[in-house]
């Protein structure tokens, strides 16, 4: 979310409070074409056709709540070469815990991956899907064929930042043969 006033994109919210400590209970999600499309543009995806998630949530004897299993999405993303769309099918696992616990109560508070917080006996996990889904997209999409063009200047000679290197390298090697 970019902004305070900014309505989440997929919002599904769990009812913690009926479930039995140890007992796991499995759950599925789907977004909708409007979601998806509104998390297509947050994303700065072409295009987001499906987004779903199956899930296990098992609350602990602690009273902390695991969320974990995968979630898949068919997108498409431009291409980092020619901008032409590059469908992707992706596929993720995913693992959440949750707490009621307060930070200062919380041995954990420093861990890289802190627990989200449980409130009102209810989690929400459309936020953590999202996130999950951003981290497993391809940095770099590449349609099929699309390779990096060398440039030149003027007089033909390759230009840009590793030019200077490759130069570099080949002063090197011709040094070493002679």
């Amino acid at each position: 979310m970019t902004g305070q006033d900014t309505k989440p994109e997929f919002v599904r919210v769990i009812d913690v409070s009926g479930l039995e400590p140890g007992v796991r209970e499995q759950m599925s999600f789907e977004a909708t074409v409007d979601e998806c499309t509104a998390i297509a543009a947050r994303l700065k995806l072409l295009a987001l056709t499906e987004f779903s998630a199956d899930l296990y949530v098992l609350r602990e004897l602690s009273g902390d709540v695991s969320v974990f299993g995968d979630l898949t999405a068919e997108l498409e993303q431009a291409c980092v070469v020619t901008l032409d769309p590059v469908k992707e099918s992706v596929e993720a696992s995913v693992m959440q815990r949750f707490t009621a616990r307060d930070d200062d109560d919380d041995d954990e508070a420093d861990d890289e991956d802190p627990p989200e917080p449980i409130r009102d006996d209810e989690i929400e996990v459309g936020e953590v899907l999202v996130q999950n889904l951003s981290l497993a997209l391809n940095p770099y999409p590449r349609a099929p064929g699309a390779a990096f063009e060398t440039v030149a200047d003027m007089a033909g000679e390759p230009t840009g930042p590793f030019a200077a290197l490759a130069q570099l390298r080949e002063t090197g090697e011709k040094a070493k043969k002679e």
